[in-house]
């Protein structure tokens, strides 16, 4: 295992390998588990074993994915509910013409515009539920409404 790092591409990443310019605080083969900070070479990991490091970035890996698809779930809903709207604003030319209708002919049409209203919410709610239900970038970018 070398001793020594370099970092040739800015402070944040190393290369470990025999001619590096700084020697390792800790016996790591792992590059970026070091940063150099004022000029020394600093372990973000606080000496932990390599073995750690790698379980430590697995986990994060999974944190990370766990919050992109709940990005991911918000941003869906949020174009369901944006959809549900819209749907339900093309729908007012109807309830002026029911509201008309009704008045001048004593018939209860607007309770129908008002039910087609009502069956767009509740498919909103219905999608809004099922992309909860999600488990994969996949299975949300498959997703359609």
């Amino acid at each position: 295992m070398a001793g020594k790092i370099s970092f040739p591409h800015g402070n944040d990443w190393g290369v470990i390998g025999p001619e590096g310019d700084y020697d390792l605080p800790v016996d790591s083969t792992l590059g970026h588990r070091f940063q150099l900070v004022d000029g020394e070479v600093v372990d973000r990991y606080d000496g932990v074993s390599d073995d750690e490091v790698r379980e430590v970035d697995a986990e994060r890996v999974v944190e990370r994915q766990a919050e992109e698809l709940q990005a991911a779930r918000t941003a869906l809903v949020r174009r369901v509910k944006t959809e549900a709207a819209q749907r339900i604003a093309n729908l007012d030319w109807k309830v002026e013409r029911a509201r008309e209708r009704d008045a001048l002919n004593g018939t209860k049409t607007l309770q129908e515009v008002y039910a087609e209203r009502e069956v767009i919410r509740l498919a909103s709610n219905q999608a809004e539920a099922a992309i909860a239900k999600l488990a994969s970038q996949e299975e949300i970018l498959a997703f359609s409404w």
